[in-house]
């Protein structure tokens, strides 16, 4: 029984020790990987703000052609109503036709 007790606590201590090793490991592993990395945690984090930009601004140009087509279809649609109501009557009908042939 005791040399089960002592082989626990060498054990034990063995095991105390090897956290510690890899506890100091692991910060100098980190302190490395901090210094080695900088220029690139710098230079993504520039590239990430200027992408941010770029699709802001393309989202903004995006919305203004949005309004502009709304503009014109609302302008279009007041000026010829019956058109677009012909059309959509005709386009109506398609999809009904080629409905009712599946089933």
């Amino acid at each position: 029984m005791t040399t089960t007790r002592a082989g626990s606590e060498t054990l034990h201590e063995a095991l105390a020790h090897l956290n510690e090793a890899s506890k100091e490991r692991r910060e100098e592993v980190q302190k490395l990987l901090d210094e080695k990395y900088t220029d690139l945690k710098i230079a993504f984090g520039g590239a990430t703000r200027a992408s941010a930009g770029w699709v802001k601004e393309q989202s903004r140009e995006a919305a203004d052609k949005a309004r502009l087509t709304a503009r014109t279809v609302d302008r279009s649609v007041r000026r010829y109503p019956w058109a677009y109501v012909g059309g959509a009557a005709a386009t109506g009908l398609l999809v009904g036709l080629l409905v009712g042939r599946r089933k």
